[in-house]
């Protein structure tokens, strides 16, 4: 049942009918019990308690000896007597039917006392939800024996002496089963962790919660290797921690891939730098004499000093895209985004391409209301400025025009790059966003668009192509859209 307790179920079988009257409006007087319709059949009914008198247990022996005999779980059985007969019923079952003595858990005395039937009630029930839930510990015990799919098992009695490993528990320590059973797990102490971690852990574990955790420990061999633990205690039917079952899933790889993948993003971060600075800096300067010559210069000169700039200005362009790269690789394993203005995005982007490339008509048309934002963070720009300098690149008009609409919708903002170029042939749209993919005749760094599609997928939008009409592409960006107030 969903918001409330579940109701034990309790099954009358009471000939007298005084007797039966009283204890079903007992029953049915109680919220958390629910009475059990007496004519249903003992063998299949569901119930959680039965209460019957000696007639009942006389006429129904074979069904509550049955019904109790193929339960795994505690099954309550509360026994009626008259007052007078108590001592007299018990050592008659005991001596003469000693089968039907073990199936009773408790006797009460007619007449019933509310108080005390209240008592054995809640304490045979308490008895069968702890049987429950140790069968059900004992199952779950059962089903991780057999566990063989990369987790290695390991079950400790309450000292922490191991009892059972399973194959892929030998298989991470290097240990086989016989060396292990009787030892217990600091026999894999790897040192890389002090004593409080190890008090910590087993401190949390005989409080009787689960402890969770990352732990080196040492195979058989003096190899190091790293798991992802938990360890949770196994507690019997009186409440005491009898075992303590620990899941192993080993990670060393992973943490190799991690390790070598933090000294790659030092090394990019090391490019981004060198980029951002000395390379730049140095592309910079040779742009500016270069610029400061085009007044002097004459015929060949002027045509060699064209290429040499548009050779300077499509290297700092590169520097600007691999910087981009760098910092989306070598930034946090998951970006810290927020609310960001995207008419204020395009409106500044659109303003330094169209300086970028002063023979490109580029124009940003349906501007966006500035209280549109999207979730994103300070790269939103690099998604455009690489789908504009694109849209420039690879075009072949006369006069290059690149128009960038924006609509807003229920959940989402849609932003369209459009251009007049020749488009991209069919063969080319399917790895148009692959890394480092671009054409043969190409003016760009080939990286862009890969950039583009990694940054729209880690702010949970979608990318794509279309023709546009009647010649050229459109690139189609979709965004979410949120409704918190835009960071200053």
């Amino acid at each position: 049942m969903t918001g409330e307790a579940k109701k034990s179920r309790i099954l009358p079988l009471v000939s007298e009918s005084g007797n039966r009257r009283i204890l079903r409006e007992w029953i049915e007087g109680k919220p958390r019990y629910q009475l059990v319709d007496e004519n249903e059949a003992v063998r299949s009914t569901d119930f959680d308690i039965c209460i019957f008198d000696v007639e009942n247990l006389t006429d129904k022996r074979e069904a509550l000896r049955e019904r109790k005999s193929r339960k795994s779980v505690m099954l309550p059985y509360i026994l009626l007597v008259p007052e007078d007969q108590d001592q007299s019923v018990r050592d008659q079952l005991r001596s003469q039917h000693p089968q039907l003595w073990e199936i009773i858990d408790a006797i009460l005395e007619i007449p019933l006392s509310k108080l005390q039937l209240d008592d054995r009630i809640e304490t045979l029930l308490r008895l069968r939800r702890q049987s429950i839930a140790y069968q059900k510990q004992r199952s779950q015990l059962q089903a991780l024996r057999s566990v063989d799919s990369g987790h290695g098992v390991v079950i400790t009695n309450a000292d922490g002496t191991i009892e059972y490993v399973n194959e892929v528990y030998q298989q991470q320590s290097g240990y086989s089963r016989d060396e292990l059973v009787g030892e217990t797990p600091r026999m894999l102490k790897s040192g890389e962790h002090g004593d409080a971690f190890y008090e910590s852990l087993w401190s949390t574990i005989t409080d009787g919660k689960i402890w969770q955790g990352e732990m080196i420990n040492e195979r058989k061999n003096g190899e190091q290797y790293v798991v992802v633990q938990t360890i949770a205690p196994i507690r019997g039917l009186n409440g005491d921690t009898e075992r303590f079952v620990a899941i192993n899933h080993e990670i060393t790889e992973l943490k190799e891939m991690e390790q070598a993948f933090r000294k790659q993003s030092e090394e990019l971060e090391l490019l981004n730098r060198i980029l951002r600075h000395d390379v730049r800096n140095d592309l910079n300067i040779i742009l500016g004499w270069a610029e400061s010559l085009e007044e002097t210069a004459t015929g060949e000169e002027e045509e060699k000093l064209e290429r040499i700039l548009s050779a300077g200005q499509r290297a700092v362009e590169l520097t600007r895209v691999a910087r981009d790269i760098a910092e989306a690789i070598s930034g946090e394993e998951e970006p810290e985004l927020h609310p960001v203005s995207l008419d204020d995005v395009l409106t500044i982007e659109v303003e330094n391409r169209a300086a970028a490339f002063d023979d490109a008509a580029i124009e940003l048309h349906s501007p966006l209301d500035s209280e549109v934002s999207v979730r994103a963070n300070q790269m939103l720009s690099s998604v455009f400025r690489n789908l504009i300098n694109n849209a420039v690149q690879h075009n072949d008009a006369a006069e290059p025009e690149v128009t960038i609409t924006a609509e807003e919708r229920a959940d989402s903002i849609v932003v369209r790059v459009a251009d007049n170029g020749p488009g991209v042939p069919a063969e080319s749209k399917e790895r148009m966003f692959s890394e480092g993919e671009r054409g043969l005749d190409s003016q760009g760094t080939g990286m862009g668009l890969y950039l583009v599609q990694s940054l729209v997928d880690t702010y949970g939008g979608a990318v794509w192509l279309d023709e546009n009409d009647p010649r050229g592409s459109v690139f189609t960006v979709e965004l979410p859209k949120v409704s918190e107030s835009v960071d200053q």
